[in-house]
């Protein structure tokens, strides 16, 4: 018995050691947990927040059609804020840790205060010494942080601004749609494609939302939004911008390929520089835009609508053909330099004597369309320009693109009353003045559409893709459109041609047409719009706000532009 015992006593004391040895050390842990170092676990359990931050997404590239960089980003630092984690007490230690006025942060904070829980961006673009001088006082600011993150930049400065657009600081109060976001142009038509999908990683952060360390796990990383090729050629943009600011006026050209639809050239002068909009412009920079007396902000290429003075006497000869008034030899009573019509005299520019339709064309002689435009009808020379893209936008999508206006019926009787207007309405609007207001890619696409016999594709600023639906329905036979065609090649080369002088030496043959539209008190502002066959199928259109005389200023920009085209031509060769 005694043998057994001592047998099977053994394991059971090793077990009872074992067991003993291990509660020991448990106390003992226990008793360096609570006591010895309990004021230390008790610190580090404040340091047990852990958020998530977003990490906006590098935005896609913007290019031209032959890849120069129009929109693109670089590294920047970076202030942002979580809300919720800030003291409002620090408020005035952090405006001047930033050189900020307190307005202008209190504008920041508030938005900020929309998403208390989002990290949002206050400040953008900081310099090496104004990032350290925020970093060094980080343990004073919590919620505050400074990273290096992707900032938009557009190269070119003020051209493409009307159309590229810019970003700013984003406005949604939802989770996050990315902290920069496009606000006009471009950038904000396109913005979905543009902004990529953001990452996130996560913060641990103390009690006074200071980070601590980074949380290891979960993390993504932010994927770089779609790079955008564009129709647009910068060399004839930059080239267009130049020329125009040389007349010293604001004004606007346009550029298109009328056999594919792609516009080359928006050009409108003068610009701004859409660099000083990121992350909130300033006050003073702001006011000078406002003050500038050529309007900067405002977009002449496609957003503004002009009378398009004689520019639109292709449309009005096409009607006049197509509707059976005139033909190729009707001449009617001859220019004297002044139409008397219902006890009213209307001038004619100059003393053109007796013209058909080719003459009146080459020498925009107004007479000629009075005289004839007086037997057809308001309404249906409207519903006929309407077809050669006037009355409505040519795209549809382009940003604020303007509508411009033909005079019918329904609109002179509400602005005149029924009987307050007649035939003389009609004559006015034959020769682009009166109610008839265009944009200068409208009058570009009456060009595009003379030159294209009414065959132009949809227009589009993407490269290789659609960009609009709009069509033309100009109903207009092949033999109109020769007559047309011919009295725009004899306005530049006739000896008699508006444009003669201007645009008469080109080494190419040159379709045109100029015009100078009444501008009420001002100068009149000064047209050309045309189309070149060779070395590329491309149509234009170029306006000088109060330039004077169309072919003597219009002309030598839209010449300069042909010229500068053929250069790119030649090179490419």
């Amino acid at each position: 018995m005694r043998s057994f015992f001592s047998f099977s006593e053994k394991p059971y004391r090793s077990v009872l050691l074992i067991t003993s040895f291990v509660f020991l050390l448990l106390v003992a842990k226990l008793i360096e947990l609570q006591i010895l170092r309990g004021d230390y676990y008790r610190e580090l359990s404040s340091r047990n927040h852990i958020r998530s931050v977003v990490i906006p997404a590098p935005r896609g590239i913007i290019r031209d059609r032959n890849g120069v960089v129009l929109a693109d980003n670089l590294p920047a630092f970076t202030v942002s804020m979580v809300s919720v984690e800030f003291d409002p007490a620090n408020t005035e230690l952090l405006g001047n840790l930033l050189y900020m006025n307190q307005e202008e942060l209190g504008v920041r904070l508030a938005a900020a205060e929309l998403n208390p829980f989002r990290s949002t961006q206050i400040s953008v673009g900081l310099s090496i010494e104004e990032a350290g001088r925020i970093a060094d006082n980080l343990y004073r600011l919590g919620g505050v942080s400074v990273d290096v993150l992707p900032r938009r930049r557009y190269p070119l400065g003020t051209s493409f601004c009307h159309l590229i657009g810019y970003v700013g600081l984003a406005d949604s109060t939802r989770t996050f749609e990315g902290e920069l976001s496009g606000r006009t142009g471009l950038e904000r038509i396109l913005n979905q494609r543009l902004m990529g999908e953001h990452g996130v990683i996560r913060e641990v952060v103390d009690a006074h939302g200071r980070v601590v360390e980074r949380f290891q796990g979960g993390e993504v990383e932010p994927g770089q939004g779609e790079n955008i090729d564009l129709t647009l050629d910068s060399r004839i943009q930059l080239a267009a911008d130049s020329l125009i600011t040389e007349t010293g006026h604001p004004g606007a050209a346009v550029v298109i390929n009328y056999r594919t639809g792609e516009i080359l050239a928006l050009s409108s002068v003068p610009g701004y520089d859409t660099n000083q909009f990121i992350g909130g412009i300033s006050s003073a920079y702001w006011n000078s835009i406002l003050e500038d007396s050529g309007k900067p902000l405002l977009n002449r290429a496609w957003a503004t609508a002009y009378p398009p003075g004689s520019t639109f006497k292709i449309v009005s000869a096409a009607w006049l053909l197509e509707s059976g008034i005139v033909d190729e030899n009707t001449m009617p009573d001859p220019c004297y330099g002044t139409f008397h019509f219902a006890g009213s005299d209307f001038r004619c520019w100059s003393t053109h004597g007796r013209l058909n339709i080719i003459g009146a064309l080459t020498q925009s002689c107004d007479t000629y369309f009075y005289r004839t435009s007086m037997l057809g009808d308001i309404d249906e020379m409207a519903e006929f320009a309407g077809g050669f893209g006037m009355g409505k936008p040519v795209t549809g999508i382009l940003p604020g693109e303007a509508s411009g206006t033909l005079p019918t019926r329904e609109l002179l009787n509400d602005l005149f009353g029924q009987g307050g207007w007649g035939l003389g309405n009609l004559m006015i609007a034959s020769i682009g003045q009166g109610e008839v207001l265009a944009t200068p890619l409208q009058i570009a696409v009456t060009a595009a559409l003379i030159a294209s016999g009414g065959e132009l594709p949809p227009l589009t600023v993407l490269k290789n893709e659609p960009f609009s639906d709009a069509t033309w329905e100009t109903n207009t036979s092949e033999e109109t459109y020769r007559i047309v065609r011919e009295g725009m090649r004899q306005v530049v080369e006739s000896n008699r041609g508006t444009l003669h002088r201007s645009m008469g030496y080109l080494p190419v043959q040159v379709f045109g047409k100029s015009g100078t539209a009444e501008s009420g008190p001002n100068e009149d502002h000064a047209w050309v719009n045309g189309y070149i066959e060779e070395p590329m199928p491309l149509a234009f259109a170029v306006i000088i706000e109060n330039g004077g005389h169309g072919g003597a200023v219009a002309g030598p920009v839209a010449a300069g532009i042909i010229l500068k085209i053929l250069e790119i031509y030649h090179e490419a060769e």
